[in-house]
């Protein structure tokens, strides 16, 4: 799997630099990214909602939080937008204690996959400057252990969305991003992305 993978990885940075041309921020041109973020919103709010439960002998504490992880693919229609989709992965691990009792741990992991725009609000050959708009569904599992070792898992499924309200993106077939914003893939998400032409 790992040489696949870097297989793959190798075969996309070569066609990315064969399809290399002055400016790849124009109309056509595709691009696909991966990145990590923290500070999701639904690691936050089921976070909140443990430890604002209802039982008065529950208490959830010691949360541990993951990056959020996302794969991006994007397509330039115009000089001001360009349309795509992203997949996200995160994870959550927390301790639930009864009566006293560190007795459950809880592991929580969401896939979210939402279509996505993005508005430029400046670009040349090197710099994009850009808001990003993205809503679709994210399918969450829980997964919770007890000391006897007895595992019970819950899955349902929620909105997600992200609202990245600034991006920079520097570089011209390999990009390096940041951006600021709010949702599934957090406040602040940094990545490399590569841009191509099919």
């Amino acid at each position: 799997m790992r040489k696949f993978i870097l297989t793959v990885g190798i075969m996309l940075l070569a066609f990315a630099s064969a399809s290399a041309q002055d400016n790849m921020n124009l109309p056509g041109f595709h691009d696909i990214s991966l990145s990590a973020g923290y500070g999701s919103n639904m690691q936050f709010f089921d976070s909140y909602k443990k430890i604002i439960s209802n039982y008065p002998s529950y208490e959830a504490k010691n949360f541990k939080f993951f990056p959020t992880v996302t794969a991006e693919y994007g397509y330039r229609v115009s000089n001001k937008f360009a349309v795509g989709a992203l997949l996200s992965f995160q994870v959550a691990d927390s301790h639930i204690l009864n009566e006293g009792l560190d007795n459950t741990k809880a592991r929580d992991t969401w896939y979210s996959l939402m279509p996505q725009v993005r508005y430029f609000w400046y670009t040349d050959k090197m710099k994009n400057v850009y808001s990003k708009a993205a809503a679709g569904f994210s399918a969450r599992r829980n997964k919770y252990t007890n000391v006897s070792g007895i595992v019970e898992k819950f899955r349902d499924f929620n909105f997600a969305w992200q609202v990245s309200a600034i991006g920079f993106e520097y570089g011209q077939t390999v990009c390096g991003f940041a951006e600021a914003g709010f949702g599934t893939q957090g406040y602040i998400v940094a990545g490399v992305r590569i841009k191509f032409s099919l």
